[in-house]
């Protein structure tokens, strides 16, 4: 009678896989959507500082108009310098969201800006017809930026920024294969129990 032979082998892999670039200077982001959206938001949010800053209008409610720009209008250039030089997806915790909720307050200081421009326009005249002018891009510009960060979270699977700045991983398959090999002279499977 033969004996019965048992075979078994493991195969073990590891790859290591980078997910992007790493820190430093990203040339290409000033040509991407986002880029493109900060940096009209920038200029949006510099422009509707100045209009409240314009000296019959500044002490009639353009003092908040130019605070609201000078909010966006740093924030903003935060952001876009943290973009440019691929920081923003090293910084721990849950930094996509703190954008989120930036974005969301800037929105509505500007939406507020808008109404107290549009609601004074008519005594006060021109700067504050300009402020509201512009306070709309700025708000406009934002929201979209935000709309866009959302979709990104959404894409990404509730991350804000995975593959962008050098991250590694490691992915580890195993596969396992097995032999056995049986007796030639085994019961027939037809007969005789």
């Amino acid at each position: 009678m033969e004996t019965d032979a048992y075979k078994a082998t493991t195969t073990e892999t590891t790859a290591t896989h980078s997910e992007g670039p790493g820190v430093g200077l990203d040339k290409d982001f000033v040509r991407t959507p986002l880029g493109i959206v900060l940096i009209a938001a920038f200029v949006s949010a510099v422009i509707l500082f100045i209009c409240g800053t314009v000296f019959p209008w500044s002490i009639h409610g353009g003092g908040f108009v130019a605070f609201v720009g000078t909010t966006a209008a740093f924030g903003t250039g935060i952001l876009f310098v943290l973009y440019l030089i691929r920081l923003l997806p090293k910084i721990p915790g849950p930094f996509g969201l703190v954008i989120l909720i930036y974005l969301a307050v800037v929105v509505i200081l500007s939406l507020i800006a808008f109404i107290l421009s549009a609601v004074n326009g008519k005594g006060i005249g021109g700067a504050a017809i300009a402020s509201a002018v512009f306070a709309v891009p700025t708000l406009g510009l934002h929201g979209y930026f935000g709309f866009l960060m959302f979709r990104k979270y959404q894409v990404l699977k509730n991350h804000f920024h995975k593959g962008e700045c050098g991250h590694s991983y490691s992915v580890t398959t195993t596969q396992q294969n097995y032999e056995a090999s049986h007796p030639e002279d085994a019961a027939p499977a037809y007969g005789n129990y």
